[in-house]
């Protein structure tokens, strides 16, 4: 069976991540779908796209909606993504046609975001309905079995590129890259990293890489914005985020 691309197209960011919520407590969604083939596509401050929430790469040893996602999108949005092997992938057409990209394209630049959920071409119908249900502005991409079969080859490949790269810390709020580049130094690698230490072992680190923290600044909320980032709960993290600033 084939796969399709449910995109949905929503005002804002924040509206996105908001209906990528409620599609995860959809109780006709199975669990698989849920946590791997559902992704944001939003452009940065710089007009690239937000690498991070593009979804999971791979699935096992298998393409996620990230690797797909990063086929679908224009070249020239994918700054964030341009390098290795899903920088190659994401180079290749591979059947995807220039008008689709270039929708896609139009509207992140007009300040839209757009959900994005891997399905069977069976489950797209019923997906499509409740994006739609949601606010969104719902339309299908057919994959091509040759983009399918890439995808799946270069799965592994994009795996370990992005185990050896870790995640983008400097997405947590009162990181930055600077205090982003100590913490890699350190070890600390990933989100699921950062978000089994304490407040004190984090500044620490910090203080011994000879970068501590601004004076008047802490790290308390750090591992618990890393927990958000980990299960891909952007909405979580940008309430939890708006919750300490109130």
């Amino acid at each position: 069976m084939g796969k399709t691309v449910v995109l949905a197209y929503f005002p804002d960011e924040v509206a996105a991540d908001d209906a990528v919520d409620s599609l995860k407590a959809w109780d006709q969604l199975d669990d698989q779908v849920k946590l791997n083939a559902v992704g944001v596509l939003v452009l940065d401050e710089n007009g690239q796209l937000k690498n991070h929430k593009m979804g999971r790469r791979t699935v096992g040893k298998g393409a996620g909606v990230g690797l797909v996602l990063a086929m679908l999108t224009p070249v020239g949005l994918g700054a964030a993504v341009a390098g290795g092997a899903l920088g190659a992938l994401h180079r290749k057409k591979l059947g995807i046609q220039s008008e689709q990209q270039d929708e896609i394209a139009a509207q992140l630049a007009g300040g839209k975001a757009a959900v994005g959920v891997l399905v069977n071409e069976n489950q797209a119908p019923s997906v499509s309905e409740k994006l739609a249900e949601l606010g969104g502005n719902a339309q299908t991409v057919e994959v091509p079995e040759e983009a399918m079969a890439e995808a799946e080859e270069a799965a592994p490949q994009v795996e370990q590129e992005e185990i050896a790269a870790g995640d983008d810390l400097s997405i947590i709020d009162g990181i930055g890259s600077g205090y982003a580049d100590s913490l890699k130094a350190g070890g600390v690698r990933t989100f699921a990293a950062l978000s089994a230490m304490s407040s004190e072992q984090i500044e620490a680190q910090l203080s011994d890489a000879g970068n501590p923290l601004f004076a008047g600044h802490n790290a308390a909320t750090w591992p618990r914005q890393a927990r958000y980032a980990a299960n891909q709960d952007w909405s979580g993290l940008r309430r939890y985020i708006d919750s300490t600033k109130a």
